[in-house]
Parts: structure tokens; C-alpha cells; sequence
């Protein structure tokens, strides 16, 4: 490595290197990684040399100071990487370096009594870490020793390859360690993203966690998920950045990683399902300057284009950006079935001092697309049409539009004390024509009875959080605490041209019988306003090294009220009555780690969530309520490259909402009592070998409703197997190329909450092959993707009512090039 390098800035970055845990594990962790990585085929080390003459000198001028100031100094002197997380460095000081030394030499000589130590990474960087705690040795007997491992990469990095990542935020709003947190939590990060070719949120979470189920429901309107068996309210449920960002179709072109807590976690999020949750971890703007752009294209004439550009926007890199994006102009197996959409996404970062950081976001995404709804069910079974039929009238397309802008900053008091605020705002809009199967199959079990409607409907939400963490000791313990408040506010306003359309005929259809031009005069009506505040404390107590103790409370008072009308907008809202619920949600979690490599835990946890849907006479609904017991292991390997989660759970849910059966309309719905999920569920995820990359899921979820008003008790939940797995692995031949393979297995699931039809279990077999070609520092990534390579035919999932069942794609080839430099 010499002084003639390529200049690359040194970058912070937010999370936590896996180096960062208490002394005594880590030494443990050190000594067992050693004897583990000592064995592997690919070894690197980062050490300064005895002879300094042996590589080139650099003269340094770096004054003392901050130890952060003097790595970014280093880092332009000698054009070498430095990857450190900032809570790593923050208060350490430097002496500063004066003379010429080779680069290793230098880079050790500012890190002396810092106790951090530098390590390579795969990428050509270093990372610095906190150094391993060992007992002292007299220099009599103290032996010679070489360092080796294997790479090691920053969770941000754009190469980073892991299928593991060792801690995640979502389940406690902390930076804690997986092996600490006594909840389910996974963690889908980018490298599974992009070695799958994920183009949609629902396919980066579909067999890659085990028990849940992402889907496009009302027509690829909003994207939901189910979690252990329990739904989502159907609006988008899913949390960008912690906070919540509803009613979407979400592009993951700027999504880092992808954490999904399982079971309720209403103490720090408030309105949430007791299955989970899903929070997606947008990309953030890095020191070192990276740019990509790529090009997917595929069967049934898809086409994507991607962007990613980072970097800092002054020299002292105070001020940085990032502005990722993508175009997408999709058609579908299912007949004019498409989507064009446009999305960007430019985040401008601010870091005047170590101690300050804000966060300026904005998202802007337009999408031109055909609704699909499926196909109806005959008998116990959809219909025995083509899966690539649609029953609509053609290729009428709708408009959806949203503007989304993030702000957060966060001061750091100390190095123990920090406050942070986030804030969200989104106005999201539906306009256009489309066609609804409400009326069902007639007698005949062919003819479909249809409606028309020309819709309008906005959309606006803000939400935001503050939250004050401090880490402190008291009668030797270890406290991480943090207390924080909430809230969201959010209003709908739509309006609907409504009338009857000709029927067809699912055997034998005639497209083209709708005018739409003949929908004049608005007859339907809704607006829904609701704001939720909430107060909430958690405190993660650690006693002697290995127990962890979750204690956590919060207090929410939402108002919600919604009202549909044939009358008039402004009748709407002057006619709806708001209703205001209040909850305590308690919050209790416990983790023993029997070593450092296996920890037991168990966690009670309720949730509470207002019930804000729309009845036939306008009659409030009691909220929600959800408990849970659980008890699991975890397990990660030394270099915490490979992790796993087994997981015991019992989750009831009480004043569950469910379509009116005795409405054609689905927008009215009824309570449907209490319902109780309970199962197994298995996740194995990370690296084996130097060459093989594993990731494996099962799930046993045995979801019932247990209470009922109208006959449902004893049913299975509609959408919810009883078994579901999966396994994907990859093989890396060399640096250059690698393939991999997996399967996904589903088991057969009622289709509706009557239970009247069911959809078959399915097996689906997937591979991919990619190979990168190096240009100098840059490098090209030519990547195939066959997806359903036996060609099975499949349905992946239903809206919930026998009017609706959605086909899986038959075998797909999905081809990609992409350029990074």
C-alpha cells in the first residue's frame, strides 16, 4: 500500500462495529474467531512492518487533536480507507503524527493507547475495532504472533457480502446486539437484496424470514404483510427509519436492510399488529466517495434502471449527500397488468462536530399501473382459468403519486448521553379509473358480476418521535435507557364515481364493454382523521456480563373517526364522530447468555391498536388489543458471521376486524372476536465457509379463531399455512464468480375467513449466477436470475374473500448489469 494509492476519504458511520461489546466477550469472541479463521482458505492481515524501508514512506503533518479529525487527516495523506464508527472514536484524542512513516506504521502510531486496532477489510479498507482484553504476558515467554481473518466490512459498505449483521435497532431503538435482545428480530440486509434481485418489499421479505408473508393487496394498492399468522390493517404497514409510513407501495432502490420484529412491540412504536412489524433502513450518505448505476431487464417485458451516487460536498466533509433513484416500466404474465414508475431519493447529511448530526430526506415516486384482482374461486378452489387471464376491461390505468420528506438530527451530549428527533411527512395521492368484482360469481359459476368507478383519494400523514438514551452504571449494573415520546396525525379525504359495468364471462371474456366516460356525477364519499400521541420508557439492565433484563411501559390516547357517505365530502366529515381510546402497554423481556455464542430468552409483550374501519351504520369498534408469550434460542458464531433464532411463540389477539360478509363491499367490516396464533419458527442466516453463504427459514403457524359474532370460531386464518420454509444458499467459485440455489416451500392455506376454498401448497425452485469483471478500482456485475426454474403452477396468496385469489409467476429470467466505481 502506498502514499500514491487513489485518494479515499474516511467515512463514520452510525452502527456499531461487531468488535464492540464488553472486554471480557470480546476477548472470548477474539480468541475463539482466531482458532475458527486460522483454518480458513482466505486470509488477510494489516500490520505495520519490522522494516519501514520495506514499503514506501509518507510524510504526515498531523497536528493533535480529535483522534476522528486525525483519521480524516490520515485518510487524505495517504489515500487509504478508514471505516470507524463515530461512538467508536468519540472522545479519544490524538497526539498527532509529524515525519515520514509508511502508511501501516502511521496508522498505528495515531491509534497507540486508543485501544482500537486496525484490521483489513475485503474491500481494500481498514475498520477499526476495539482491541481484545488478554491477560499480561512477561516478554520472556511471550510468543511470536501473526494476526489473521478473514475480511471484515462496515454494515454500510456498498460491497459489504454478509447475510448476518449483528445488530439491529428496531426491536429496542438502541443499537443493540441481536444476542442481547430478548425478541425476535431479523435482519434481511443488502446483500441478500441484491443476490435475489428483490424489486418489491413484499419479495425482499418472502422467504427470507421465516412466518411472514409480504403481499399487494387491493389490487396493488398498498403493500402488507402478514406476521405469525396476524395481518396488518391493509394500508401499508410497514416503518421507514422507525417511523411509521403508511399506505405505499414501497420502492427499495434506497433501502439499506430490512429489520422485521416479531410479536407486539407497542411500548416504543404504539398502533402496531401483535404479529410484528416490518421496518425498512433507508441508504444514508458515506464519506467515501461511491456512484452505480444498473440495468435489470426480464421476462413479460420488464425493465428497470437503477442509480446510487455518495460522497462528501466539501472538503472537510462536513456536509455530505446521497441521491439514489430508479426507473421501472413493467409489464406481467397477467394480461395488462403493468407498472411504470419513476422514483428519486436525494438525502443531504450535515456533521459540523462529532457531537451534532442531522438528516435532511426527500422521496418523490409517480406510478402509471393497472391494478390486479385476481381470480375468483369456484368450489374449493380459484377458478380453472389461465393464471395469466385477467377479469378487467382492458389496459385503464391509474395515477399514484407521493411526496415524502424525513428530517432527524441527533446530539450527542457525551459519550454516553444523546438526544434524537425524527420527523416524516407524506402526501399521497389515487387518481383514475378501474373496475371492482364486488358482485361476485352468478349461479352459473361464470359470469362475474362488475362495478366501475372513476376514484380520487389524498392521503396526508405526519408522524414523529424524540427520544433521550443514556447509558450509565448504578450498584453494578449496566443501564441503557431511553425515554421518548410520539405521535402521529393523519387524514384521508377520497371521492368515488361509482356505476354499474357489464358482466363477463371468466371461460370466455370480451374486453372493451366498459365506458367509463358515462361515470359522471360523484355518489360515494369517506374521509378517516386520526392522531395518536404517546409516552414511553424502556431500560435494558445487564447484570454481571451475561443476563439482560427488558423492562419497558408506555401510555397511548389515539382519537380516531371515519365515515363514508353518499351525500358529500364536506358531509363526510361534519357527519363523522370521533372516538377516543386510551392504553397501558407493558413490556417485559429477559436474555441469559449461557456463552458467548448461545443466549436463551423469553419475552411477554402486549400491543394496542385502535380500530378505525367503517361499519354499515356508522357504529364505532372497540381497539384492538394483542399479547404474547414467547421463549427462544440464539446463536451466532465467533466472528458473528453466521446467526440463528429458534423461537416458541403464543400470540391472542382480541377485537380482530374482518369484512362484513353480508356487504359486497369490502370496505365495511365487522369485529370478529379474538383469534390466537401460536408455532414454531426457525431462522438460520450468515456465512459457513469462505465460499458459502446459507440462508434457511421454517415456520409451524397454527393461527385460529378462537371467539367469533358470526360464525368464524375453529376457522383457520385466511393466507396462513401451517408449514412454510425455505432455503437459498450461495457458492463463490472465485473472487469473480458465483451461483446460487434455493427453494421455497409453502403449505396449503385457506383462502378466505369462511374457509370456502383453499389455495395448494407449493414448492418454488430459484437460482442465479453472477460474475464480476474488476476495471481497476471500478468493477462490472453481469448477474442472471431464474425464478420458479421447474415452471410450477402456484397461487402466492388472496385478499381474503373467495373473490380474489392471486397467481404466482410461472419461470422468469431476470438479467442485470451493473457498474460501481
Amino acid at each position: 500500500m502506498t502514499a500514491n494509492t487513489a485518494t479515499l476519504a474516511a467515512k463514520r458511520v452510525s452502527k456499531p462495529q461487531p468488535g464492540k461489546h464488553h472486554p471480557r466477550s470480546a476477548a472470548v469472541s477474539g480468541l475463539c474467531a482466531g482458532i475458527l479463521l486460522l483454518t480458513a482458505q482466505s486470509q488477510t492481515a494489516w500490520a505495520a512492518p519490522d522494516n519501514a524501508a520495506s514499503e514506501q514512506l509518507t510524510h504526515f503533518a498531523i497536528p493533535a487533536g480529535s483522534l476522528s479529525d486525525a483519521l480524516l487527516q490520515f485518510s487524505e495523506s495517504s489515500g487509504q480507507k478508514v471505516l470507524f464508527n463515530a461512538d467508536l472514536v468519540r472522545g479519544l484524542r490524538s497526539g498527532g503524527l509529524q515525519g515520514r512513516f509508511s502508511v501501516p506504521q502511521a496508522l498505528q502510531r495515531l491509534l497507540s493507547g486508543s485501544g482500537l486496532v486496525p484490521r483489513a477489510t475485503g474491500s481494500g479498507s481498514v475498520t477499526l475495532e476495539k482491541a481484545a482484553v488478554t491477560e499480561p504476558q512477561s516478554s520472556a515467554t511471550m510468543p511470536a504472533v501473526t494476526v489473521t481473518g478473514r475480511n471484515v466490512y462496515d454494515a454500510t459498505d456498498p460491497y459489504n457480502p454478509d447475510y448476518s449483521l449483528p445488530n439491529a435497532s428496531t426491536a429496542t431503538k438502541t443499537d443493540t446486539p441481536v444476542m442481547e435482545t430478548p425478541v425476535s428480530i431479523q435482519v434481511i440486509p443488502k446483500a441478500v437484496l441484491a443476490d435475489k434481485q428483490s424489486m418489491t418489499l413484499p419479495d425482499a421479505v418472502n422467504g427470507h424470514v421465516s412466518g411472514v408473508l409480504g403481499r399487494t393487496g387491493g389490487g396493488f394498492l398498498y403493500d402488507n404483510f402478514i406476521i405469525r399468522g396476524l395481518s396488518g390493517s391493509g394500508f401499508g404497514d410497514a416503518y421507514r427509519n422507525g417511523l411509521y409510513n403508511r399506505q405505499d407501495i414501497y420502492d427499495i432502490a434506497n433501502i439499506e436492510q430490512i429489520e422485521i420484529l416479531k410479536g407486539p412491540a407497542a411500548v416504543l412504536y404504539g398502533r402496531i399488529e401483535p404479529g410484528g412489524l416490518v421496518n425498512y433502513v433507508t441508504k444514508k450518505p458515506l464519506y467515501t466517495p461511491y456512484y452505480s448505476i444498473q440495468q435489470q431487464f426480464g421476462s413479460y417485458d420488464q425493465y428497470r434502471t437503477l442509480f446510487d451516487a455518495t460522497g462528501p460536498i466539501d472538503d472537510n466533509k462536513t456536509l455530505l449527500y446521497r441521491l439514489s433513484g430508479s426507473y421501472t416500466d413493467n409489464q406481467s404474465f397477467r394480461d395488462d397488468v403493468g407498472n411504470q414508475r419513476f422514483f428519486v431519493a436525494p438525502v443531504v447529511t450535515w456533521r459540523p462536530s462529532e457531537k451534532f448530526e442531522t438528516n435532511l430526506e426527500l422521496e418523490y415516486k409517480h406510478d402509471w399501473f393497472n391494478a390486479d384482482y385476481g381470480i375468483p374461486a369456484i368450489g374449493n378452489r380459484p377458478a380453472a382459468i389461465p393464471i395469466t387471464r385477467t377479469l378487467k376491461d382492458g389496459p385503464q390505468r391509474q395515477t399514484m403519486e407521493s411526496t415524502l420528506v424525513g428530517a432527524d438530527w441527533t446530539y450527542h451530549f457525551n459519550d454516553d448521553w444523546k438526544i434524537t428527533q425524527r420527523y416524516l411527512f407524506k402526501d399521497w395521492s389515487l387518481t383514475g379509473p378501474t373496475l371492482f368484482n364486488y358482485g361476485g360469481l352468478q349461479a352459473d359459476n361464470r359470469t362475474l358480476n362488475r362495478s366501475a368507478q372513476i376514484f380520487g383519494q389524498d392521503v396526508m400523514t405526519h408522524s414523529g418521535n424524540i427520544d433521550l438514551n443514556g447509558k450509565f452504571e448504578l450498584f453494578g449494573t449496566k443501564h441503557n435507557l431511553l425515554i421518548g415520546a410520539d405521535g402521529f396525525y393523519a387524514t384521508t379525504e377520497s371521492a368515488a364515481i361509482s356505476g354499474p359495468a357489464p358482466s363477463i364471462d371468466i371461460f370466455n371474456p370480451i374486453y372493451g364493454q366498459v365506458d367509463f366516460g358515462a361515470l359522471t356525477n360523484p355518489n360515494g364519499f369517506f374521509y378517516r382523521k386520526e392522531s395518536w400521541l404517546g409516552g414511553y420508557v424502556q431500560d435494558q439492565i445487564t447484570f454481571f456480563d451475561k443476563l439482560h433484563l427488558l423492562l419497558g411501559a408506555r401510555y397511548d390516547s389515539v382519537t380516531t373517526g371515519a365515515l363514508f357517505t353518499p351525500a358529500s365530502l364536506a358531509a363526510a366529515k361534519a357527519d363523522r364522530v370521533a372516538q377516543h381510546d386510551d392504553a397501558f402497554s407493558p413490556r417485559l423481556g429477559l436474555l441469559y447468555q449461557i456463552q458467548d455464542w448461545l443466549s436463551i430468552y423469553g419475552n411477554y409483550t402486549t400491543s394496542f391498536s385502535a380500530n378505525n374501519g367503517v361499519s354499515v351504520n356508522g357504529a364505532k369498534f372497540d381497539p384492538q388489543r394483542g399479547k404474547q408469550y414467547e421463549i427462544g434460542l440464539k446463536a451466532e458464531t465467533p466472528d458473528k458471521r453466521f446467526s440463528s433464532t429458534l423461537a416458541f411463540f403464543d400470540i391472542t389477539k382480541s377485537n380482530l376486524l374482518t369484512d362484513d360478509p353480508n356487504q359486497a363491499d369490502p370496505n365495511f367490516q365487522i369485529l370478529a372476536g379474538k383469534v390466537r396464533s401460536k408455532g414454531i419458527e426457525l431462522d438460520i442466516a450468515g456465512q459457513i465457509t469462505d465460499q458459502l453463504h446459507l440462508l434457511a427459514t421454517y415456520a409451524y403457524t397454527q393461527a385460529n379463531y378462537t371467539e367469533d359474532f358470526n360464525g368464524l370460531k375453529g376457522n383457520r386464518l385466511e393466507n396462513v399455512p401451517m408449514h412454510q420454509g425455505s432455503l437459498w444458499g450461495t457458492w463463490q467459485f472465485n473472487e469473480a464468480f458465483k451461483t446460487g440455489l434455493g427453494v421455497v416451500a409453502v403449505g396449503s392455506r385457506p383462502g378466505d375467513q369462511n374457509n370456502t376454498f383453499v389455495m395448494p401448497g407449493y414448492a418454488r425452485l430459484d437460482a442465479m449466477a453472477a460474475y464480476i469483471h474488476k476495471i481497476g478500482h471500478d468493477r462490472l456485475t453481469a448477474q442472471l436470475n431464474i425464478n420458479n426454474l421447474l415452471d410450477k403452477d402456484y397461487y402466492a396468496n388472496s385478499s381474503g374473500s373467495n373473490l380474489s385469489a392471486f397467481p404466482g409467476a410461472p419461470i422468469s429470467v431476470f438479467g442485470s448489469l451493473k457498474y460501481e466505481f
